[in-house]
């Protein structure tokens, strides 16, 4: 999920252009720790400081397994997560998303506002574990690449998606500005043409 450096095993990633059919995929479990479940885990931290997000899933870098990694509000590092299972949900707001896998493009989803969690970490050891607010959606959007399902998946209507375009004048601190602009027709027809949504935009797990 998008936000705001590289190392020799960081990864490209994946897009709908591209990947759409992979990143469509349901991940598999990890059974047990392994090398190559830790060299997913490499791949994972070192490509984090090369893209602006919340968080990336294993398909995002190609691979197949149900892992993410995420860096939480209060968090001074971003964290792995294993297996994870939203066990239970509460509420429901309608907020900002977008994702590295569909570049450039944003919009709002209906997602739970409290969800707790269950998974293993890198080690193996379980963990069950509550999150609200903005971390409880950067949860689910990661949950989701694990079932196949991407955020254009869960809009009410292609009208809400937009583009940011960066305004010449500045902020009074120096912050670059960006205007919202909706899609154009050909970008409209192109998401269509690769979204599936969910029916009735329900909060499905």
């Amino acid at each position: 999920m998008l936000t705001d450096e590289g190392s020799l095993l960081e990864q490209a990633i994946w897009t709908i252009t591209a990947h759409n059919e992979f990143l469509r995929t349901r991940t598999t479990r990890v059974k047990v720790i392994t090398a190559d479940s830790q060299q997913l885990f490499t791949d994972l931290f070192d490509t984090w400081p090369t893209v602006a997000a919340y968080g990336i899933a294993a398909p995002q870098i190609g691979s197949a397994k149900r892992v993410f990694i995420w860096k939480g509000s209060k968090m001074d590092f971003p964290e792995i997560m294993v297996n994870p299972k939203i066990i239970k949900t509460r509420g429901e707001l309608k907020d900002y998303d977008g994702c590295l896998s569909v570049p450039g493009i944003y919009g709002p989803t209906r997602r739970a506002e409290y969800i707790e969690l269950s998974g293993i970490d890198t080690t193996g050891k379980p963990f069950r574990r509550g999150f609200e607010g903005f971390d409880a959606r950067i949860v689910q959007h990661e949950v989701d690449h694990l079932e196949g399902v991407l955020f254009v998946d869960r809009i009410d209507s292609l009208d809400e998606l937009y583009t940011l375009e960066e305004m010449p004048e500045r902020s009074k601190d120096g912050e670059a500005q960006y205007e919202k602009k909706a899609l154009t027709d050909d970008m409209a027809k192109f998401i269509d043409s690769r979204r599936r949504p969910l029916p009735g935009h329900a909060l499905m797990w």
